[in-house]
């Protein structure tokens, strides 16, 4: 499937739910989106907003290889996503792994 389009499931998803939470990881709601950016909340610090560009890179990530999918958020620091990485984690676990298999 393509990128855009498990993007939007993502965001869907994320609206409906109104957060996004790994087990045993930070929580994540929902602030507020754009055409290019979702702004989350995070549970310990300020709103951060997430480019919908780092998410498209991170499906590219698990589309190419679905390993990062379960090694948790600092795998994907080996894709180029940093400083967001645990909203970003939190966000694409919102869609099953086997989403993202091309």
């Amino acid at each position: 499937m393509d990128a855009p389009i498990l993007l939007g499931r993502i965001l869907q998803r994320m609206i409906d739910q109104q957060y996004a939470q790994v087990i045993g990881n930070h929580r994540f709601g929902l602030v507020d989106y754009s055409k290019t950016t979702l702004t989350v909340t995070r549970e310990n610090g300020a709103d951060t907003p997430v480019p919908f560009k780092k998410l498209i890179r991170g499906i590219e990530a698990y589309q190419q290889n679905n390993d990062p999918y379960h090694d948790g958020p600092a795998a994907l620091r080996a894709y180029g996503i940093t400083h967001i990485i645990s909203p970003v984690f939190a966000l694409l676990r919102l869609i099953p792994a086997d989403s993202y298999r091309i």
